[in-house]
């Protein structure tokens, strides 16, 4: 069963089997340098047949269970302590102590959450606040009357249950699912559509920064329309695992895993998605930005490993991975605002092979699949995406391309996407731009190059065919200290109230001094008209226009094809600005409708409704 169909049957068997009454759910470069690193029955076999620690002092022979969230609304957070008098040499090892909660619906259905140990934190000082314990999360589905109760694996040990009542939200719109309409694009399980609209912040300016630089960048996005942001599980930033904390015990790492909860909450606040990459390359990785030297799985460090690419065949390399999912699935698996799981950035740039990828990917889809009740998307990312067959995979719901290349985005990400689908075999999935730059070194604000790389990245790859905008990845030196998010309003505006999965990419008839790209049915189309000039690639030659000082196009005709005969209403939109345009009457006869272009210098973009429809 592929990934798609499984999404909506684990949205009926996994989490909605809390609800069975619902009726449905509805070119390659060098990665961009990293900073230094700052001063249940169904569940799949689990580190408890792999390595274990040293056995907790005192087991647990209580168990209490208390609701820390109140109003909880349907799809809003529903969250729980758990008081135990275990005491755990390793709270981590599931072979030392198992601990879940099982949610019973209003109908009787069931879902079983892993719990995760949690500590408190200070946000003035980041220093802990109270003693460590027990939580688990969970995101109801339908309203009414819930209980909950806490169990250890196997069931001898349980807390008394507790009832509580989950209110309804019109608003809520669920979870990021892959759209039913047209699998290339996604949507929400109660059918609206997301296309994503946003860039990389994968990490803060440093980690004391975190909670300042989160809060000043979502804010530029959200208030540009921006939807989307994908962070990286990094040792540098929210990585939970690394030399200071060992293998399989995250005690010394539970200030990270506070901090992406502070984030995850600010995403909450503002209406933006989290693509959360959980391995970043140089972990893995020899030569390209390499921490392998560092990364506690080397045997130089006391893991297991010889050398990196043995990280995804290694039994106990597998079983401590197994291990850091089931805290992650258990943390902010809860979250619909977690767009997706990134598995790895770039595998590209690591020793680790297609071939010995996919049995890995198998393996811990199977095992995150098991502790993720929601289902939640899952892809993985190349230094260049188009080439590899690892989209076939049933296990990876998207592909992702990463564009350095100084080529015009029309060009390259039109080659990138076409590799993609060719190589995603009879059922295209979904394609995301997910790192864009005009260079892999830095961005280049020589002549606007970074600029005009930004706008079209903004703008052509929807048109090609994309599931949503390019992420741009020079968030902390050029995005954000250049006051740059605006470039996001013009877009989110224009595609307001629009199904993109309702329309197909093409391309209309202009002069070659212009590009027209649409995206259209028979009744429909948005078109983007782009002055051929207006591309970052074309400053490399010496002696062209600058950035400020494109040629006026004056004259053109734009001709589109494939829409029925009639009357349109034709509306002119700046992407520049974010300003509509004149709106004036037009025809389509034969099949064509011709339009006079005004004048422009960079882009437009332009609307053609039929008159009978909304």
């Amino acid at each position: 069963m592929s990934r798609a169909m499984r999404s909506v049957a684990a949205c009926l068997s996994v989490l909605l089997t809390v609800a069975p009454t619902l009726a449905a759910c509805t070119a390659p470069t060098a990665e961009p340098t990293r900073p230094p690193a700052a001063t249940a029955t169904a569940r799949p076999p689990s580190p408890t047949a792999g390595p274990t620690d040293t056995p907790g002092p005192r087991p647990a022979t209580t168990l209490t269970l208390s609701q820390l969230s109140e109003d909880v609304a349907r799809f809003g957070r529903a969250e729980f302590a758990i008081d135990t008098d275990g005491v755990f040499a390793n709270p981590f090892d599931l072979a030392q102590v198992d601990l879940v909660v099982l949610f019973t619906a209003p109908d009787g259905g069931q879902a079983s959450v892993p719990a995760f140990f949690y500590q408190d934190f200070d946000p003035a000082t980041l220093q802990p606040v109270g003693a460590p314990g027990w939580r688990a999360r969970f995101t109801p589905p339908v309203e009414g009357a819930w209980t909950a109760q806490a169990a250890l694996a196997g069931g001898a040990l349980t807390s008394a249950p507790i009832a509580f009542t989950v209110g309804p939200d019109v608003a809520a719109r669920g979870f990021v699912r892959i759209d039913p309409v047209n699998q290339r694009y996604f949507a929400f399980d109660n059918g609206e559509p997301y296309v994503p609209i946003g860039a990389n912040v994968a990490w803060a300016t440093s980690l004391d920064a975190t909670l300042t630089d989160y809060t000043r960048w979502f804010d530029g996005l959200s208030a540009n329309g921006g939807n989307v942001a994908r962070l990286w599980m990094a040792s540098w930033s929210f990585g939970i695992e690394w030399q200071d904390t060992g293998l399989g015990d995250y005690s010394g790492r539970l200030k990270q895993a506070w901090l992406l909860d502070r984030v995850f909450e600010l995403a909450a606040e503002r209406d933006i998605y989290i693509l959360l990459c959980l391995l970043n390359h140089g972990a893995f990785s020899p030569s390209v930005n390499s921490e392998w030297d560092s990364n506690p799985y080397n045997a130089a460090n006391g893991g297991s490993l010889t050398e990196p690419a043995a990280f995804v065949s290694d039994p106990e390399a597998i079983a401590y991975f197994q291990r850091r999912l089931r805290y992650i699935a258990a943390r902010w698996g809860y979250s619909p605002n977690l767009f997706a799981w990134e598995w790895w950035n770039e595998l590209t740039l690591t020793p680790i092979s297609d071939e010995t990828f996919k049995p890995w990917v198998k393996t811990m889809t199977a095992a995150l699949s098991a502790w993720d009740p929601n289902d939640h998307l899952m892809s993985s990312s190349y230094a260049s995406g188009g080439y590899t067959r690892i989209w076939r995979e049933a296990e990876l719901d998207f592909a992702q391309v990463h564009d350095y290349s100084s080529v015009d985005p029309v060009l390259n990400l039109q080659r990138e996407l076409e590799k993609t689908w060719r190589n995603s075999g009879a059922n295209p999935k979904p394609v995301l731009a997910a790192e864009q730059g005009f260079s892999a070194y830095g961005a280049d604000t020589t002549r606007g190059r970074e600029d005009i790389t930004l706008h079209n990245g903004v703008w052509a790859p929807p048109f090609l065919g994309y599931a949503g905008t390019a992420f741009t990845w020079w968030w902390d030196t050029y995005l954000d200290p250049g006051g740059h998010w605006s470039v996001y309003r013009p877009f989110a505006t224009f595609i307001a109230g629009e199904r993109l999965a309702t329309l197909a990419p093409g391309r209309a008839d202009i002069d070659p001094a212009a590009i027209a790209l649409t995206l259209q049915n028979d009744q429909r189309a948005l078109v983007w008209v782009r002055n051929q000039a207006y591309d970052a690639a074309t400053l490399l030659v010496a002696g062209n226009a600058s950035a400020e000082d494109f040629r006026t196009l004056t004259g053109l005709i734009v001709t589109i094809s494939g829409l029925a005969d009639g009357a349109y209403e034709a509306r002119w939109f700046s992407p520049q600005t974010g300003e509509w345009l004149a709106t004036e009457p037009a025809t389509s006869s034969g099949g064509n409708l011709a339009l006079a272009v005004p004048d422009f210098d960079k882009d437009l973009a332009l609307k053609l409704v039929a008159a009978d429809t909304p």
